[in-house]
């Protein structure tokens, strides 16, 4: 295994090794990137049936969301995903059901809104996009709000205390869809750079609109291909070990070429899926087995369905 680079702001490159990573590992983000797209097809499916809301998906995000934070110590680093960060959630912790029952509260009350509204003329509230406001307090994962780029800014405040007590906790924060042109963006890392924190930005940009700032001296910063889950969590192994090893900050642009739940029904394998990459690595060490994927597959429709159904009969 060839040690993981990260390429920082200053001359040299930092070289950190990363530790061997077994094909068990990989087909446990292969099963976990899984769960993720048919939690996120449950979804999407069952808004288009009940309602007219846009839901923001993750599909194409799998391998960055999954592949990053699977490397975080649960219980002991500290999160804080933004609202499109449905595999981080999964992965630090949160079962189908408790993401499931957390969007078909949300939809119930906007209806139960909306059918109390006294002017139905006024049908912007129909439109409305259902954010999810992730917090697992119990796993160390900070409740985000709809802004994508505020949390940088809390991040920087949470590793900043824990660099005071001297502990060997990171602190990783997620943002995407243009948070990297947001005052808070530059404002949190360049924090994070100065005081040499312990902290993880993770940026999931899409390839359509990637932009990135002047970055600070003293931050360590990588580019990485966002369907590439081996890639990631290597390099995730790499940064966090910088980052606990008291190091300084890293940024981790993950690049992503986004799809939409849409394609699913299409039937259409598009190349840059981060399953369909991952499969292919498994074929290509030999480890893929069509019999497992089959099995899985299954496992999960039927374990997401009746996370679904308990979710439904849990509303009063």
């Amino acid at each position: 295994m060839q040690p993981c680079r990260l390429k920082g702001t200053g001359e040299n490159p930092l070289e950190i090794n990363s530790p061997s990573l077994s094909l068990s590992i990989v087909r446990d983000l292969y099963a976990r990137m899984a769960l993720t797209r048919a939690v996120d097809n449950c979804i999407w499916q069952l808004y288009q049936r009940e309602t007219h809301y846009c839901i923001p998906t993750c599909r194409g995000y799998e391998a960055a969301q999954v592949g990053t934070a699977l490397c975080i110590e649960i219980g002991k680093d500290f999160t804080l995903p933004y609202y499109r960060d449905l595999g981080v959630v999964l992965t630090i912790g949160m079962t189908p059901y408790e993401v499931l029952r957390t969007y078909i509260v949300a939809a119930a009350g906007r209806r139960n809104q909306q059918e109390n509204t006294e002017q139905q003329v006024n049908h912007s509230a129909n439109f409305m996009q259902p954010i999810a406001h992730w917090g697992y307090s119990k796993h160390n994962m900070v409740a985000a709000s709809a802004p994508v780029s505020t949390q940088i800014l809390h991040a920087a405040g949470i590793a900043f205390a824990c660099k005071l007590r001297k502990g060997s906790a990171v602190t990783v924060a997620y943002c995407g869809d243009g948070a990297t042109g947001e005052p808070d963006f530059l404002e949190g890392i360049t924090f994070a750079a100065q005081h040499q924190l312990p902290a993880i930005f993770i940026c999931e940009q899409d390839d359509a609109s990637s932009y990135l700032p002047e970055l600070p001296a003293g931050l360590q910063y990588r580019s990485i291909d966002g369907s590439d889950v081996v890639a990631i969590y290597l390099a995730t192994q790499a940064a966090l070990q910088h980052a606990r090893e008291g190091l300084g900050p890293v940024l981790l642009e993950l690049n992503i070429r986004p799809q939409s739940p849409g394609d699913l029904l299409s039937g259409e394998q598009i190349q840059d899926d981060p399953l369909i990459r991952c499969q292919q690595y498994l074929e290509k060490c030999g480890a893929w087995n069509n019999e497992w994927a089959a099995q899985l597959s299954e496992r999960l429709k039927n374990d997401v369905e009746q996370a679904l159904q308990d979710a439904l009969q849990s509303l009063p």
